[in-house]
Protein backbone atom coordinates (compact mmCIF):
# COMPACT_ATOMS: atom_id res chain seq x y z
CA UNK A 1 0.00 0.00 0.00
CA UNK A 2 1.29 3.46 -0.78
CA UNK A 3 2.11 5.71 2.18
CA UNK A 4 3.10 9.11 0.87
CA UNK A 5 4.13 10.76 -2.36
CA UNK A 6 7.58 11.26 -0.84
CA UNK A 7 7.91 7.51 -0.43
CA UNK A 8 6.92 6.99 -4.04
CA UNK A 9 9.49 9.46 -5.28
CA UNK A 10 12.10 7.80 -3.09
CA UNK A 11 11.96 4.59 -5.07
CA UNK A 12 15.11 4.75 -7.16
CA UNK A 13 13.84 2.54 -9.96
CA UNK A 14 10.84 4.82 -10.37
CA UNK A 15 13.05 7.81 -11.13
CA UNK A 16 14.50 6.25 -14.25
CA UNK A 17 12.47 7.76 -17.08
CA UNK A 18 11.66 5.53 -20.02
CA UNK A 19 13.59 6.40 -23.21
CA UNK A 20 10.49 7.39 -25.14
CA UNK A 21 9.24 9.71 -22.41
CA UNK A 22 11.87 12.43 -22.75
CA UNK A 23 10.80 13.37 -26.27
CA UNK A 24 7.05 13.42 -25.62
CA UNK A 25 5.42 16.58 -24.34
CA UNK A 26 2.47 18.90 -24.87
CA UNK A 27 4.41 20.99 -27.39
CA UNK A 28 4.75 17.85 -29.52
CA UNK A 29 1.04 17.04 -29.07
CA UNK A 30 1.75 13.59 -27.58
CA UNK A 31 -0.12 12.51 -24.47
CA UNK A 32 1.55 9.74 -22.49
CA UNK A 33 -0.74 7.27 -20.70
CA UNK A 34 0.45 4.66 -18.18
CA UNK A 35 -0.76 1.13 -18.98
CA UNK A 36 -0.86 -1.04 -15.84
CA UNK A 37 -1.63 -4.39 -17.47
CA UNK A 38 -0.44 -4.38 -21.08
CA UNK A 39 -2.91 -6.11 -23.39
CA UNK A 40 -2.08 -8.46 -26.24
CA UNK A 41 -4.07 -6.59 -28.86
CA UNK A 42 -6.98 -4.26 -29.51
CA UNK A 43 -9.33 -6.83 -31.01
CA UNK A 44 -11.99 -6.80 -28.28
CA UNK A 45 -13.31 -10.25 -29.22
CA UNK A 46 -9.94 -11.89 -28.62
CA UNK A 47 -8.77 -9.50 -25.88
CA UNK A 48 -11.78 -8.40 -23.75
CA UNK A 49 -9.45 -6.37 -21.56
CA UNK A 50 -10.60 -3.58 -19.27
CA UNK A 51 -7.78 -1.10 -19.96
CA UNK A 52 -7.99 -1.77 -23.69
CA UNK A 53 -11.72 -0.98 -23.78
CA UNK A 54 -11.38 2.79 -23.55
CA UNK A 55 -9.08 2.66 -26.58
CA UNK A 56 -10.92 0.02 -28.62
CA UNK A 57 -14.22 1.90 -28.60
CA UNK A 58 -12.61 4.92 -30.27
CA UNK A 59 -10.36 3.16 -32.77
CA UNK A 60 -12.89 0.54 -33.90
CA UNK A 61 -16.50 1.22 -34.80
CA UNK A 62 -19.89 -0.43 -34.79
CA UNK A 63 -22.90 -0.06 -37.08
CA UNK A 64 -24.82 2.04 -34.57
CA UNK A 65 -24.11 3.78 -31.27
CA UNK A 66 -26.31 4.09 -28.20
CA UNK A 67 -26.40 7.66 -26.90
CA UNK A 68 -26.40 6.97 -23.17
CA UNK A 69 -27.30 10.55 -22.36
CA UNK A 70 -30.42 10.73 -24.52
CA UNK A 71 -31.21 6.98 -24.46
CA UNK A 72 -31.47 6.77 -28.25
CA UNK A 73 -29.56 4.94 -30.99
CA UNK A 74 -27.63 7.03 -33.50
CA UNK A 75 -25.99 6.02 -36.81
CA UNK A 76 -22.31 5.24 -37.14
CA UNK A 77 -21.21 2.89 -39.94
CA UNK A 78 -24.88 2.39 -40.78
CA UNK A 79 -26.86 5.34 -42.15
CA UNK A 80 -30.20 3.91 -41.08
CA UNK A 81 -31.92 0.71 -39.98
CA UNK A 82 -35.35 -0.77 -39.49
CA UNK A 83 -36.80 -3.72 -37.63
CA UNK A 84 -38.55 -6.18 -39.92
CA UNK A 85 -39.74 -8.52 -37.16
CA UNK A 86 -38.60 -9.87 -33.79
CA UNK A 87 -35.60 -11.63 -35.32
CA UNK A 88 -34.69 -9.40 -38.27
CA UNK A 89 -32.98 -6.03 -38.67
CA UNK A 90 -32.01 -4.37 -41.95
CA UNK A 91 -29.23 -1.78 -42.23
CA UNK A 92 -28.37 0.75 -44.91
CA UNK A 93 -24.61 1.29 -44.71
CA UNK A 94 -22.51 4.36 -45.35
CA UNK A 95 -20.74 4.40 -48.71
CA UNK A 96 -18.11 7.05 -47.84
CA UNK A 97 -15.98 5.22 -45.26
CA UNK A 98 -12.44 3.94 -45.64
CA UNK A 99 -10.48 1.83 -43.19
CA UNK A 100 -7.14 3.06 -41.92
CA UNK A 101 -5.53 0.71 -44.47
CA UNK A 102 -7.25 2.59 -47.32
CA UNK A 103 -9.65 -0.28 -48.04
CA UNK A 104 -13.24 0.82 -48.64
CA UNK A 105 -15.87 -0.24 -46.11
CA UNK A 106 -18.91 -2.11 -47.47
CA UNK A 107 -21.39 -4.89 -46.74
CA UNK A 108 -18.72 -7.57 -47.20
CA UNK A 109 -16.92 -6.34 -44.10
CA UNK A 110 -20.02 -6.63 -41.91
CA UNK A 111 -20.92 -10.05 -43.27
CA UNK A 112 -17.34 -11.28 -42.83
CA UNK A 113 -17.04 -9.94 -39.26
CA UNK A 114 -20.17 -11.59 -37.93
CA UNK A 115 -19.47 -14.84 -39.79
CA UNK A 116 -15.97 -15.00 -38.30
CA UNK A 117 -17.10 -14.21 -34.75
CA UNK A 118 -19.95 -16.73 -34.85
CA UNK A 119 -17.90 -19.51 -36.50
CA UNK A 120 -17.60 -22.50 -34.09
CA UNK A 121 -13.93 -22.72 -35.08
CA UNK A 122 -13.27 -19.21 -33.75
CA UNK A 123 -12.25 -19.69 -30.13
CA UNK A 124 -13.00 -16.57 -28.09
CA UNK A 125 -14.28 -15.82 -24.60
CA UNK A 126 -17.92 -14.80 -24.24
CA UNK A 127 -18.85 -16.61 -27.45
CA UNK A 128 -22.54 -16.04 -26.71
CA UNK A 129 -22.08 -12.34 -27.49
CA UNK A 130 -21.38 -13.15 -31.11
CA UNK A 131 -22.95 -16.44 -32.19
CA UNK A 132 -26.60 -15.39 -32.14
CA UNK A 133 -26.96 -13.96 -35.67
CA UNK A 134 -26.30 -14.42 -39.36
CA UNK A 135 -25.89 -11.73 -42.02
CA UNK A 136 -27.34 -11.67 -45.52
CA UNK A 137 -25.92 -9.22 -48.02
CA UNK A 138 -28.73 -7.42 -49.86
CA UNK A 139 -26.47 -5.08 -51.83
CA UNK A 140 -23.06 -3.40 -51.66
CA UNK A 141 -24.28 -1.21 -48.80
CA UNK A 142 -27.28 -3.07 -47.42
CA UNK A 143 -27.44 -6.05 -45.07
CA UNK A 144 -29.99 -8.07 -43.14
CA UNK A 145 -29.11 -9.37 -39.67
CA UNK A 146 -31.20 -12.35 -38.52
CA UNK A 147 -31.04 -13.67 -34.98
CA UNK A 148 -31.58 -17.35 -34.21
CA UNK A 149 -34.46 -16.46 -31.88
CA UNK A 150 -36.14 -13.27 -30.63
CA UNK A 151 -33.49 -11.21 -28.84
CA UNK A 152 -34.66 -7.95 -27.27
CA UNK A 153 -31.18 -6.45 -26.93
CA UNK A 154 -30.02 -7.33 -30.44
CA UNK A 155 -29.51 -3.70 -31.46
CA UNK A 156 -27.66 -2.85 -28.25
CA UNK A 157 -25.43 -5.89 -28.70
CA UNK A 158 -24.60 -4.67 -32.20
CA UNK A 159 -23.87 -1.22 -30.77
CA UNK A 160 -21.55 -2.41 -28.01
CA UNK A 161 -20.10 -5.75 -29.12
CA UNK A 162 -19.77 -6.01 -32.89
CA UNK A 163 -16.70 -4.00 -33.96
CA UNK A 164 -16.35 -4.25 -37.72
CA UNK A 165 -13.18 -5.78 -39.17
CA UNK A 166 -11.36 -4.71 -42.31
CA UNK A 167 -12.10 -8.04 -43.98
CA UNK A 168 -9.35 -7.74 -46.58
CA UNK A 169 -6.72 -7.16 -43.89
CA UNK A 170 -8.17 -9.78 -41.55
CA UNK A 171 -8.26 -12.53 -44.18
CA UNK A 172 -4.51 -12.23 -44.77
CA UNK A 173 -3.62 -13.11 -41.18
CA UNK A 174 -2.63 -16.68 -40.40
CA UNK A 175 -3.26 -16.06 -36.71
CA UNK A 176 -6.48 -14.03 -36.55
CA UNK A 177 -5.70 -12.95 -32.98
CA UNK A 178 -2.93 -10.82 -34.49
CA UNK A 179 -5.59 -8.42 -35.76
CA UNK A 180 -5.37 -5.33 -33.61
CA UNK A 181 -1.61 -5.46 -33.32
CA UNK A 182 -0.09 -6.68 -36.62
CA UNK A 183 -2.77 -5.42 -38.99
CA UNK A 184 -4.74 -2.90 -36.91
CA UNK A 185 -7.03 -1.48 -39.56
CA UNK A 186 -10.26 0.11 -38.37
CA UNK A 187 -12.46 3.12 -39.18
CA UNK A 188 -12.39 5.31 -36.05
CA UNK A 189 -11.00 8.81 -35.41
CA UNK A 190 -7.71 7.34 -34.13
CA UNK A 191 -5.52 4.71 -35.76
CA UNK A 192 -2.85 2.44 -34.30
CA UNK A 193 0.60 3.56 -35.40
CA UNK A 194 2.52 0.83 -33.57
CA UNK A 195 2.08 -1.77 -30.86
CA UNK A 196 4.74 -3.62 -28.88
CA UNK A 197 4.40 -5.51 -25.58
CA UNK A 198 7.44 -3.67 -24.16
CA UNK A 199 7.26 -0.23 -25.79
CA UNK A 200 3.48 0.01 -25.63
CA UNK A 201 0.91 1.29 -28.08
CA UNK A 202 1.07 4.51 -30.09
CA UNK A 203 -2.16 5.90 -31.53
CA UNK A 204 -2.49 8.90 -33.81
CA UNK A 205 -5.35 11.02 -35.08
CA UNK A 206 -6.70 9.65 -38.37
CA UNK A 207 -6.99 12.62 -40.72
CA UNK A 208 -9.16 10.67 -43.16
CA UNK A 209 -11.94 10.13 -40.64
CA UNK A 210 -15.40 10.50 -42.18
CA UNK A 211 -17.31 11.29 -39.00
CA UNK A 212 -18.32 14.34 -36.99
CA UNK A 213 -15.40 15.49 -34.85
CA UNK A 214 -17.72 17.04 -32.28
CA UNK A 215 -19.38 13.68 -31.66
CA UNK A 216 -16.23 11.60 -32.09
CA UNK A 217 -13.40 13.93 -31.02
CA UNK A 218 -9.68 13.41 -31.49
CA UNK A 219 -8.20 16.50 -29.83
CA UNK A 220 -4.68 15.13 -29.22
CA UNK A 221 -2.47 14.31 -32.19
CA UNK A 222 -0.76 11.25 -30.67
CA UNK A 223 -1.40 9.13 -27.58
CA UNK A 224 1.34 6.81 -26.32
CA UNK A 225 0.22 4.07 -23.93
CA UNK A 226 3.38 3.07 -22.00
CA UNK A 227 3.51 -0.24 -20.07
CA UNK A 228 4.31 0.60 -16.43
CA UNK A 229 2.84 -2.16 -14.24
CA UNK A 230 4.11 -0.80 -10.90
CA UNK A 231 1.96 1.93 -9.33
CA UNK A 232 4.88 3.55 -7.53
CA UNK A 233 6.77 3.84 -10.78
CA UNK A 234 3.74 5.35 -12.50
CA UNK A 235 3.44 8.02 -9.83
CA UNK A 236 7.13 8.81 -9.96
CA UNK A 237 6.89 9.27 -13.73
CA UNK A 238 3.90 11.58 -13.28
CA UNK A 239 5.66 13.68 -10.66
CA UNK A 240 8.83 13.99 -12.74
CA UNK A 241 7.11 14.71 -16.06
CA UNK A 242 7.65 11.33 -17.71
CA UNK A 243 3.95 10.61 -18.27
CA UNK A 244 0.80 12.71 -18.36
CA UNK A 245 -2.03 10.41 -17.28
CA UNK A 246 -2.58 7.52 -14.84
CA UNK A 247 -5.76 5.52 -14.50
CA UNK A 248 -7.28 3.91 -11.37
CA UNK A 249 -5.32 5.75 -8.70
CA UNK A 250 -5.90 4.36 -5.15
CA UNK A 251 -8.04 6.47 -2.85
CA UNK A 252 -5.28 7.48 -0.41
CA UNK A 253 -2.90 8.56 -3.17
CA UNK A 254 -5.70 10.44 -4.95
CA UNK A 255 -6.31 12.47 -1.81
CA UNK A 256 -2.62 13.35 -1.51
CA UNK A 257 -2.26 14.25 -5.17
CA UNK A 258 -5.33 16.48 -5.03
CA UNK A 259 -3.48 18.75 -2.61
CA UNK A 260 -0.40 19.17 -4.81
CA UNK A 261 -0.07 22.18 -7.15
CA UNK A 262 1.73 20.15 -9.83
CA UNK A 263 -0.93 17.44 -10.33
CA UNK A 264 -4.67 17.07 -10.69
CA UNK A 265 -7.13 14.29 -9.93
CA UNK A 266 -10.33 13.71 -11.90
CA UNK A 267 -12.96 11.07 -11.11
CA UNK A 268 -15.23 9.95 -13.94
CA UNK A 269 -18.33 7.77 -13.87
CA UNK A 270 -17.96 4.22 -15.14
CA UNK A 271 -21.20 2.45 -14.35
CA UNK A 272 -19.01 -0.23 -12.75
CA UNK A 273 -20.90 -2.03 -9.99
CA UNK A 274 -18.98 -3.30 -6.95
CA UNK A 275 -20.94 -6.17 -5.43
CA UNK A 276 -20.83 -9.08 -3.00
CA UNK A 277 -22.48 -12.35 -4.00
CA UNK A 278 -23.70 -14.77 -1.35
CA UNK A 279 -24.01 -18.51 -2.04
CA UNK A 280 -27.73 -18.99 -1.44
CA UNK A 281 -27.83 -22.22 -3.48
CA UNK A 282 -25.26 -23.97 -1.28
CA UNK A 283 -22.83 -24.73 -4.08
CA UNK A 284 -19.78 -24.24 -1.85
CA UNK A 285 -18.74 -26.30 1.17
CA UNK A 286 -19.91 -23.67 3.67
CA UNK A 287 -23.74 -23.87 3.75
CA UNK A 288 -24.34 -21.04 6.25
CA UNK A 289 -25.51 -18.61 3.59
CA UNK A 290 -28.31 -20.85 2.35
CA UNK A 291 -30.28 -19.32 5.24
CA UNK A 292 -31.87 -16.03 4.19
CA UNK A 293 -31.49 -14.67 7.74
CA UNK A 294 -27.72 -15.16 7.58
CA UNK A 295 -27.51 -13.44 4.23
CA UNK A 296 -29.51 -10.49 5.58
CA UNK A 297 -27.27 -10.37 8.64
CA UNK A 298 -24.20 -10.19 6.41
CA UNK A 299 -25.69 -7.29 4.46
CA UNK A 300 -26.86 -5.45 7.59
CA UNK A 301 -23.30 -5.57 8.90
CA UNK A 302 -21.97 -3.63 5.92
CA UNK A 303 -22.03 0.17 6.05
CA UNK A 304 -22.00 0.78 2.30
CA UNK A 305 -22.00 4.57 2.56
CA UNK A 306 -18.93 4.51 4.79
CA UNK A 307 -17.09 2.19 2.40
CA UNK A 308 -18.01 4.41 -0.54
CA UNK A 309 -16.76 7.55 1.18
CA UNK A 310 -13.55 6.20 2.70
CA UNK A 311 -12.36 3.19 0.70
CA UNK A 312 -13.61 3.46 -2.87
CA UNK A 313 -11.36 5.70 -4.99
CA UNK A 314 -13.35 8.72 -6.14
CA UNK A 315 -16.08 7.72 -3.72
CA UNK A 316 -17.18 11.31 -3.18
CA UNK A 317 -18.51 11.29 -6.76
CA UNK A 318 -19.85 7.71 -6.68
CA UNK A 319 -23.32 6.45 -5.92
CA UNK A 320 -24.30 3.92 -3.29
CA UNK A 321 -26.35 1.49 -5.36
CA UNK A 322 -29.72 0.00 -4.50
CA UNK A 323 -29.69 -2.73 -7.16
CA UNK A 324 -27.15 -4.72 -9.16
CA UNK A 325 -27.27 -2.16 -11.95
CA UNK A 326 -26.40 1.47 -12.46
CA UNK A 327 -29.25 4.03 -12.65
CA UNK A 328 -28.03 4.97 -16.15
CA UNK A 329 -28.63 1.41 -17.38
CA UNK A 330 -31.71 0.63 -19.45
CA UNK A 331 -34.45 -1.00 -17.29
CA UNK A 332 -32.64 -0.43 -13.98
CA UNK A 333 -35.64 0.04 -11.72
CA UNK A 334 -35.97 -1.49 -8.27
CA UNK A 335 -38.58 -0.56 -5.66
CA UNK A 336 -37.13 -2.69 -2.85
CA UNK A 337 -33.78 -1.71 -1.38
CA UNK A 338 -31.12 -4.05 0.03
CA UNK A 339 -31.16 -4.60 3.81
CA UNK A 340 -30.06 -1.41 5.58
CA UNK A 341 -27.01 -1.10 7.81
CA UNK A 342 -28.06 -2.34 11.25
CA UNK A 343 -25.39 -4.32 13.14
CA UNK A 344 -27.62 -4.98 16.17
CA UNK A 345 -30.30 -6.55 13.97
CA UNK A 346 -27.57 -8.50 12.17
CA UNK A 347 -26.47 -10.07 15.47
CA UNK A 348 -30.07 -10.92 16.35
CA UNK A 349 -30.65 -12.62 13.00
CA UNK A 350 -27.45 -14.64 13.33
CA UNK A 351 -28.54 -15.87 16.76
CA UNK A 352 -32.01 -16.71 15.44
CA UNK A 353 -30.44 -18.68 12.59
CA UNK A 354 -28.36 -20.76 15.02
CA UNK A 355 -25.12 -18.78 15.01
CA UNK A 356 -25.14 -16.88 18.34
CA UNK A 357 -21.35 -17.06 18.40
CA UNK A 358 -20.97 -16.29 14.70
CA UNK A 359 -19.20 -18.49 12.15
CA UNK A 360 -16.11 -18.65 9.97
CA UNK A 361 -16.28 -17.42 6.39
CA UNK A 362 -13.82 -16.99 3.56
CA UNK A 363 -14.50 -13.85 1.55
CA UNK A 364 -12.89 -14.12 -1.86
CA UNK A 365 -12.19 -10.86 -3.65
CA UNK A 366 -11.02 -9.92 -7.12
CA UNK A 367 -7.44 -8.85 -6.38
CA UNK A 368 -7.50 -5.29 -7.83
CA UNK A 369 -10.20 -4.29 -5.32
CA UNK A 370 -8.89 -6.23 -2.33
CA UNK A 371 -9.01 -3.08 -0.15
CA UNK A 372 -12.79 -2.98 -0.59
CA UNK A 373 -13.03 -6.67 0.30
CA UNK A 374 -10.89 -6.11 3.39
CA UNK A 375 -13.14 -3.24 4.51
CA UNK A 376 -16.25 -5.41 4.10
CA UNK A 377 -14.61 -8.27 6.01
CA UNK A 378 -13.69 -5.89 8.82
CA UNK A 379 -17.28 -4.75 9.14
CA UNK A 380 -18.90 -8.21 9.15
CA UNK A 381 -16.40 -9.38 11.78
CA UNK A 382 -17.97 -6.79 14.11
CA UNK A 383 -21.19 -8.83 14.20
CA UNK A 384 -19.49 -12.21 14.60
CA UNK A 385 -18.95 -13.33 11.00
CA UNK A 386 -15.26 -14.23 11.19
CA UNK A 387 -14.35 -13.37 7.61
CA UNK A 388 -10.92 -14.01 6.18
CA UNK A 389 -10.01 -12.36 2.87
CA UNK A 390 -8.63 -14.24 -0.11
CA UNK A 391 -7.54 -12.00 -3.03
CA UNK A 392 -7.72 -13.80 -6.37
CA UNK A 393 -6.34 -12.95 -9.81
CA UNK A 394 -8.95 -12.96 -12.56
CA UNK A 395 -8.09 -16.36 -14.06
CA UNK A 396 -8.27 -18.16 -10.71
CA UNK A 397 -11.32 -16.18 -9.64
CA UNK A 398 -13.22 -17.22 -12.80
CA UNK A 399 -12.21 -20.88 -12.44
CA UNK A 400 -13.16 -21.20 -8.77
CA UNK A 401 -16.42 -19.34 -9.29
CA UNK A 402 -17.35 -21.70 -12.11
CA UNK A 403 -16.56 -24.70 -9.94
CA UNK A 404 -18.91 -23.46 -7.21
CA UNK A 405 -16.13 -23.09 -4.64
CA UNK A 406 -16.78 -19.51 -3.54
CA UNK A 407 -19.13 -18.95 -0.59
CA UNK A 408 -18.92 -15.18 -0.84
CA UNK A 409 -17.02 -13.09 -3.32
CA UNK A 410 -16.52 -9.40 -3.91
CA UNK A 411 -15.99 -8.31 -7.47
CA UNK A 412 -17.04 -5.71 -10.02
CA UNK A 413 -18.86 -5.57 -13.33
CA UNK A 414 -18.57 -2.71 -15.85
CA UNK A 415 -22.16 -2.05 -16.92
CA UNK A 416 -20.79 0.39 -19.51
CA UNK A 417 -19.79 -2.66 -21.57
CA UNK A 418 -23.49 -2.98 -22.47
CA UNK A 419 -25.74 -0.79 -20.31
CA UNK A 420 -28.92 -2.87 -20.22
CA UNK A 421 -30.20 -4.87 -17.27
CA UNK A 422 -30.69 -7.84 -19.58
CA UNK A 423 -26.93 -8.00 -20.02
CA UNK A 424 -26.45 -8.04 -16.25
CA UNK A 425 -28.94 -10.88 -15.84
CA UNK A 426 -27.07 -12.82 -18.50
CA UNK A 427 -23.88 -12.27 -16.54
CA UNK A 428 -25.10 -13.16 -13.05
CA UNK A 429 -27.72 -15.80 -13.71
CA UNK A 430 -26.35 -17.85 -16.60
CA UNK A 431 -24.39 -21.09 -16.52
CA UNK A 432 -21.84 -21.66 -13.78
CA UNK A 433 -22.03 -18.06 -12.51
CA UNK A 434 -25.46 -18.65 -10.91
CA UNK A 435 -25.19 -19.05 -7.11
CA UNK A 436 -28.94 -18.71 -6.45
CA UNK A 437 -30.87 -21.06 -8.80
CA UNK A 438 -34.07 -19.08 -8.29
CA UNK A 439 -36.89 -20.03 -10.70
CA UNK A 440 -38.46 -16.57 -10.39
CA UNK A 441 -35.20 -14.94 -11.51
CA UNK A 442 -34.79 -17.38 -14.38
CA UNK A 443 -38.37 -16.74 -15.48
CA UNK A 444 -37.80 -12.97 -15.49
CA UNK A 445 -34.56 -13.41 -17.38
CA UNK A 446 -36.25 -15.51 -20.07
CA UNK A 447 -39.17 -13.07 -20.38
CA UNK A 448 -36.91 -10.01 -20.56
CA UNK A 449 -34.77 -11.59 -23.29
CA UNK A 450 -37.69 -11.60 -25.74
CA UNK A 451 -39.70 -8.53 -24.67
CA UNK A 452 -39.18 -5.60 -27.06
CA UNK A 453 -41.57 -3.17 -25.37
CA UNK A 454 -39.48 -0.94 -23.09
CA UNK A 455 -42.17 -0.39 -20.46
CA UNK A 456 -42.89 -4.10 -20.20
CA UNK A 457 -39.18 -4.89 -19.92
CA UNK A 458 -38.84 -2.41 -17.05
CA UNK A 459 -41.73 -4.10 -15.23
CA UNK A 460 -40.25 -7.57 -15.76
CA UNK A 461 -36.83 -6.62 -14.44
CA UNK A 462 -38.23 -4.51 -11.62
CA UNK A 463 -39.83 -7.58 -10.06
CA UNK A 464 -36.63 -9.57 -10.49
CA UNK A 465 -34.40 -6.82 -9.03
CA UNK A 466 -36.78 -6.52 -6.09
CA UNK A 467 -36.60 -10.26 -5.47
CA UNK A 468 -32.80 -10.17 -5.47
CA UNK A 469 -32.94 -7.57 -2.70
CA UNK A 470 -35.76 -9.26 -0.79
CA UNK A 471 -33.92 -12.60 -0.77
CA UNK A 472 -30.55 -10.94 -0.04
CA UNK A 473 -28.82 -12.70 -2.92
CA UNK A 474 -26.37 -10.00 -4.02
CA UNK A 475 -25.28 -6.90 -2.14
CA UNK A 476 -24.70 -3.95 -4.48
CA UNK A 477 -22.07 -1.88 -2.70
CA UNK A 478 -21.42 1.19 -4.84
CA UNK A 479 -20.29 2.47 -8.18
CA UNK A 480 -16.53 2.32 -8.76
CA UNK A 481 -15.46 5.49 -10.59
CA UNK A 482 -12.31 5.75 -12.64
CA UNK A 483 -9.87 8.05 -10.86
CA UNK A 484 -7.33 9.73 -13.12
CA UNK A 485 -4.18 11.44 -11.93
CA UNK A 486 -2.71 13.80 -14.49
CA UNK A 487 -0.55 16.82 -15.11
CA UNK A 488 -1.92 20.34 -15.04
CA UNK A 489 -1.80 20.47 -18.85
CA UNK A 490 -4.29 17.60 -19.19
CA UNK A 491 -8.08 17.77 -19.04
CA UNK A 492 -10.54 14.84 -18.92
CA UNK A 493 -13.57 15.95 -20.93
CA UNK A 494 -17.05 14.44 -20.84
CA UNK A 495 -17.70 11.98 -23.62
CA UNK A 496 -20.39 13.36 -25.98
CA UNK A 497 -22.30 10.05 -26.07
CA UNK A 498 -21.29 8.00 -23.03
CA UNK A 499 -22.29 8.95 -19.51
CA UNK A 500 -20.58 5.85 -18.15
CA UNK A 501 -17.09 5.84 -19.58
CA UNK A 502 -14.08 8.01 -20.37
CA UNK A 503 -12.54 7.08 -23.72
CA UNK A 504 -9.63 7.93 -25.96
CA UNK A 505 -10.73 11.21 -27.50
CA UNK A 506 -11.91 12.56 -24.14
CA UNK A 507 -8.33 13.26 -23.04
CA UNK A 508 -7.15 16.64 -24.16
CA UNK A 509 -4.89 19.56 -23.33
CA UNK A 510 -5.88 22.57 -21.26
Amino acid sequence: MFKTIALVLGVSSALMLMPAAADAQKSKDTLRLAITDMFGGLDFAHFPHDEAGSLTRTIYETLVVFDERKKVYVPRLAKSWKRIDSTTLEFELRDDVRFHSGNKFDADDVQYTIAYLSDPETKIRFKERYDWATVEKLGPYKIRVTSKKPFATDLQTIAYRIYIYDSRAHKKLENKADYGRVSPSATGPYRIESMDPHKGIVMERFDGYYGDRDTYPAPVGRVHGIPIPDRQTQLAHLMTGGIDLIRDVPADIARELANRPDAKVTATSTGTVVYVTLDAAGRSANKALTDQRVRKAFMMAVDRDLIRRTVIPGGETAQTLDAICHPANVACSATVKPPSYNPDEAKRLLAEAGFPNGFDLELSVYAPIKEIGEAIAGQVRQVGIRASVRPLPLSLFVRLRGQGQLTTFTSLYPTSAQPDVGNLFDFFFSGNRDYWMDPAIQSAKAAGDVEFDDEKRVAIYEKALDRINEMAYILPVAELPTVWAHGNDVRIADNPLSSLESRLGDWTWR
